[in-house]
């Protein structure tokens, strides 16, 4: 195989991966709140930089033309958000005492 075709395609086979594993982590937290209704350990402030720094980094993949960059980083925007709104929503709703 030539050398720079190998070199062409592994950093986007590692980019690609590295996205798939970090956006599946954010699936059993996501299952879990959706499931139990429960976010009272998850923290408001980590999940809101979180959504935000995914976001500006779907705007730098897109900026770079980094397609991993921009799925992934868009999808774990979708992720931290969901969990953010239902952070947010469980907040609102009276617990009972």
């Amino acid at each position: 195989m030539d050398t720079w075709l190998m070199a062409a395609w592994l950093p986007t086979a590692v980019g690609l991966f590295a996205g798939v594993l970090s956006t599946w982590s954010f699936v059993p937290q996501l299952t879990k709140i959706w499931r139990e209704g429960d976010t009272g350990a998850i923290s408001l402030r980590t999940f809101a930089l979180r959504a935000f720094g995914s976001a500006l980094w779907a705007i730098y993949g897109f900026g770079i033309g980094s397609v991993p960059v921009m799925i992934f980083s868009a999808l774990n925007f979708v992720l931290c958000a969901t969990i953010l709104m239902l952070k947010v929503r469980d907040s609102r709703t009276p617990q009972p005492a």
